[in-house]
This record gives structure tokens, sequence and C-alpha cells, in this order.
């Protein structure tokens, strides 16, 4: 999507409200611009550091990407599940029905300015929806108005210039910085004051643009959360449940649409992405893993299965790194279902293999269910898979079990894996 001169010339206009500012105000610049320089790399409280992702329960899921710093980062919390991706993918599902995938990409040390080059934009097609959580280090800071609204056009502008057709653009509004009791600000401050100049900005831009809205945090909730350290999950549980009541009808739209509006959600991945990663990772040919063999024993079970397996779609083999049951340790990439199924996002089921021409059979595998393990970036690495001895029909397979099962090992694959044995 190219973004048109008209678009532009709307997004880069005058702020609303621009006056000269105050001798104060003017006076207090270098304070606070020194004092909360580099804020974000200082600051000692815990976040997050397992996987930057999130997923709910459901098949089909809808894909969300969360942007920035602020809430973003998970300030306050060990894990994104506790954050706001992981309590934003509940909520998004409570009320769609379906499964749903949040992406995390954060930085505290982000600021207005540099926010454009950050986006991540051969990815953002992917996407149904992108939460843009920017702005309290430019209110800590003082960033100019004319400044942040510019920085902030810019951002957009490569958003909607990347996103796909129907996707939902949310800014969330920057919070006062006197709720945050780790800063001990005055409420009412000038700090406050220049984050509600901000926020204006930001909504008269959002009100402009298609597909992009501007909203509001709920500010009560918030406010009490952010009163004790140990309420931070409840702070994002409050503005998920917020961002979850706005993204619900387009999300829907989306889904009646079709996904084929979406191109990038299955797109073709090529054969060097699937390889760098499997080599960054270490996992082709890695030792056993418990962790894995015991993921893949309850997928033999719970869907009683003959034998499953998490495979990784080597250049010329499907090596699997964890077997249970009747599974072979390798097979020829020629004629693999795995291979197969890594060409798409969702799961891939094969009610009779025998009856199915484009795969090299097996006595001992009549049917073949499979969902796609995906590496950094989103690179579908290979597959944890189930297979029968007998032909089934494709709906005894419970697809919400199958996806829960192989996020699972997905979550594994983020940790690492054991090296490789060498000889």
């Amino acid at each position: 999507m190219i973004v048109n001169s008209h678009l532009c010339q709307r997004l880069t206009r005058k702020p609303i409200g621009t006056t000269v500012p105050s001798l104060p105000h003017s006076l207090a610049l270098p304070f606070f611009r020194g004092r909360f320089a580099g804020l974000g790399a200082r600051l000692t409280l815990p976040r997050p550091d397992d996987a930057p992702w999130a997923h709910a329960p459901g098949i089909d899921p809808d894909r969300i990407l969360i942007f920035g710093n602020g809430e973003a980062v998970g300030w306050g919390v060990r894990s994104h599940d506790l954050a706001l991706p992981g309590h934003l993918a509940r909520s998004v599902s409570l009320r769609t029905g379906r499964g749903t995938d949040v992406d995390v990409l954060a930085d505290p040390t982000m600021t207005i300015a540099s926010a454009a080059a950050a986006l991540p934009l051969g990815r953002l097609g992917a996407y149904d929806a992108i939460v843009v959580v920017l702005g309290l280090s430019d209110a800590l800071r003082m960033t100019s108005v004319a400044r942040y609204r510019e920085s902030l056009a810019a951002v957009l502008a490569r958003a909607i210039a990347h996103r796909h057709d129907g996707a939902e653009i949310v800014v969330l509004e920057i919070d006062r910085p006197s709720t945050l009791s780790l800063f001990d600000i005055t409420p009412g401050s000038i700090l406050d004051e220049h984050a509600d100049r901000l926020n204006a900005e930001a909504a008269d831009l959002c009100d402009e643009l298609p597909g992009v809205r501007f909203v509001a945090l709920p500010h009560g909730q918030v406010s009490d959360a952010h009163a004790a350290p140990t309420k931070s999950s409840d702070v994002y549980r409050a503005v998920a449940d917020m961002l979850a009541a706005r993204l619900r009808a387009p999300l829907d739209e989306q889904f009646a649409a079709g996904r084929e509006i979406c191109p990038l959600r299955d797109s073709p991945q090529t054969e060097s992405e699937r390889l760098g990663v499997i080599y960054d990772l270490g996992i082709l040919d890695s030792q056993r893993e418990r962790r894995f063999d015991d993921i893949v024993e309850r997928a033999r079970i719970l869907l009683a299965a003959t034998g499953a397996a998490f495979s990784i779609v080597g250049p010329d083999r499907v090596w699997n790194k964890a077997i249970a049951g009747a599974y072979a340790s390798e097979i020829p990439l020629r004629g693999a279902m795995c291979a197969e199924t890594i060409k798409g996002s969702g799961p891939f089921i094969v009610p009779d293999l025998w009856a199915d021409d484009r795969f090299v059979t097996h006595p001992a595998a009549r049917f073949y269910a499979g969902y796609p393990i995906e590496g950094p970036g989103g690179i579908r690495i290979g597959a944890l898979c189930v297979i029968d001895s007998r032909p089934r029909p494709a709906d005894s397979v419970d697809l919400v079990l199958l996806r829960e099962l192989a996020l699972a090992v997905q979550r594994e694959v983020a940790l690492g894996t054991v090296p490789a044995v060498t000889a």
C-alpha cells in the first residue's frame, strides 16, 4: 500500500494549539531531559525475560503486534504471560471465541524519534491489529509537541503503508507520569500537563487516519494498580480489557471477510530463511531432551495416535527431535508430510495418506495431523505431528489441543536446546 500525498499532508500538518513555550517550561527542559534521558536502560524493575509473545487457546487465531515502550515493556512482572501480551491474548479470545497470538516488540530505550526505524516492516502485513505504545519517555523528557506529532506521523505512515488491508492500528494514550509511583511526580505537574498535550496531538492525528484509532487508558483502574508494585499484572489486565473491547469489532470483521485479506499469514517462506533459523538455534541433530519428549508423548496419548513427533525440516531430510510410539527417527524430505505442514501457519491434516499421491507412504502411517512450529521471526522450522495406523476423519483431532501442544514445543524451542553431539 502506498501512502498518497493527501494523506502525507494530513500527517504532517501543524500541531493543534501550538504556542510559544512559557519561561518555566523552557527553564525546565534541561532538567527533565537530563533526569530522564536513557531512563529505560537504567530502571532496575523486573521485566519479562521469556520469549516475546503470548497465546490464548483456540483455532484460526487472530494475530496482534504490540510495539513500543511503556506498558509494552512489561515492567514489574517476569513473564509476558502476566504482562500486556498475555492479558490481551486472553481478553481478545474471551470476546471473539477464537485463538489469539500476540507478539511484542518492546524497547525501554525507544523514543518517538527512534520508533519509525524500529518497526518490523517485513512482518507488519501478517498482523490483524497493531497496538502502538509510545510517548511516556517523551512526556518525561518534554519532547516538543511539534516534534512529537511529526515523529508519530512517521511511525503511523510506515505502519499504514505496510499493514494488510483491514488491519486495525491502535495508539494507546500516554499514562500521566504522576500515576507512576516510581517517579514521585506531583499530580498536575508540568510533566502531566505535557503528557496531556502530547495525547491531544496524538488523538487529533489518529482521528484523521483510516483504520487508526486513539484509545484512552482506564485511568481509575490503572492509577489504583500503580499504587502498589505487586499489582503490576492488574495494570496490564485493565489495559488489555480496554484494548480488547476496542479490537473485537475490527477483528470480527476481518475474520468474516476471510483470512485471504492477510496474504502474509500463510505466505511462503524460503528455504534459506528456514535453514538459517534452524542452524542459529543449533537444534538439528541435537541431543534428545526430556522436555520435548514429554510434550510429544502427551500429544500421542491425548490425540489417541499411534505415534507422535517434533520434526525439524532440514535441507534434505525431516529429522525428529522427539519421538513417541511408532515413528522413524528421520525420513527423506521428498514426500514428507511435515514439509507440507510448514507451508502454512495452521493445522495440516491428511485423513488417509495412502489415498494422497503427494506423500511417500509407510505401512505404519495412514493418518497424519500436524501443526507448524515457529522459530525467531515467525519462521516455520518444523511441526508437531501425530500419525495413526488407520485412516481417520479430519474432525477426529482436537485442533485446539493440537495447537496448544505445538505452542508448548515452541516455547521450549525459544529457551534454547542442548548442543548437537559431536564425534
